[in-house]
């Protein structure tokens, strides 16, 4: 992957302050409690994806040659929402309908309401066996286009994911890339003494997968591991993403209660507040913890 200039990389990071605010007005418009915690701590994935790393026409969401992404963590979906409308897969006056009756964004991703949505998902652990289907298709097809596939970590625990990366190694689907948003929490507090899913890179290894490690905050480490996933040749790829729960939002960060918060009119204000700082430290060129150049 070329180089990018540092006004690139604050473009990049700009888009990234801008969907984690339109996360919060949805919240605080709908009334809605949202998974603030798995939200923000995907934004740099998805944001990487949409803005520099995937093949697709938001005019034309059907395009039969473009890269398909499955979220299938569902739950994370006004992330997503936020990636599109700000791509142009449609308008963000649909925002102000978020998650009411007749509305195209719903609370779990939906291929035949929401442009620019691959794969229905929201049951846990179903979006990996999707994302293998396609990848499949494509190799039988001997198509150009590749399969992204975004999990939780929590969401590791469920068999299917599972069974469906050893179809994906037995089958040598190398148009596959995994993302795993390694947060080490899953619903209810932190993954370790519980039922952990480590050693995780070594389960990924032994089901035939490539695996590549990643600070899923920084935009310079995901792209090179990325970079690096893409060009693997005979087996299907995983990034495993650090992340932090919450990123980007110091209460919402690590939140030691149940995932879904219902913003209080002090926390919106205190949400947009961080965010407008972070946004100014970044066209200052003042942030720090990221790499200017990709």
């Amino acid at each position: 992957m070329p180089e990018r200039d540092q006004a690139f990389v604050r473009e990049l990071k700009l888009k990234a302050v801008m969907v984690r605010k339109q996360i919060v007005e949805m919240g605080h418009h709908s009334r809605i409690r949202l998974h603030y915690g798995a939200l923000m701590g995907m934004v740099e994935m998805v944001t990487l994806l949409y803005f520099h790393w995937l093949n697709v026409r938001p005019d034309d969401p059907n395009w039969p040659e473009r890269d398909r992404f499955v979220l299938s963590k569902g739950h994370g979906v006004p992330s997503l929402y936020a990636v599109l409308a700000e791509r142009g897969f449609f308008s963000k006056k649909h925002f102000d309908n978020f998650r009411r009756f007749g509305s195209i964004l719903q609370g779990h991703p939906d291929r035949l309401k929401t442009p620019g949505i691959e794969a229905s998902s929201g049951s846990l652990g179903q979006g990996l066996g999707v994302a293998c289907g396609m990848a499949l298709a494509a190799k039988l097809d001997g198509a150009s286009w590749r399969t992204y596939c975004l999990v939780g970590d929590g969401e590791c625990n469920e068999g299917s994911i599972w069974e469906a990366a050893m179809i994906a190694g037995n089958q040598h689907l190398d148009h596959l890339v995994v993302l795993v948003d390694r947060n080490r929490k899953s619903s209810y507090g932190p993954m370790a003494g519980r039922n952990d899913i480590e050693p995780l890179v070594d389960k990924w290894r032994a089901f035939g997968w490539a695996v590549f490690e990643a600070d899923g905050h920084d935009f310079y480490d995901l792209s090179q591991a990325m970079a690096r996933a893409d060009v693997v040749e005979g087996r299907p790829s995983v990034v495993i993403c650090h992340t932090i729960k919450g990123k980007g939002i110091p209460f919402v960060e690590n939140y030691p209660a149940k995932p879904n918060i219902l913003l209080t009119e002090e926390q919106y204000r205190e949400c947009l507040d961080v965010l407008n700082r972070t946004e100014e430290a970044i066209r200052s060129g003042r942030d720090e913890g990221h790499h200017d150049r990709l």
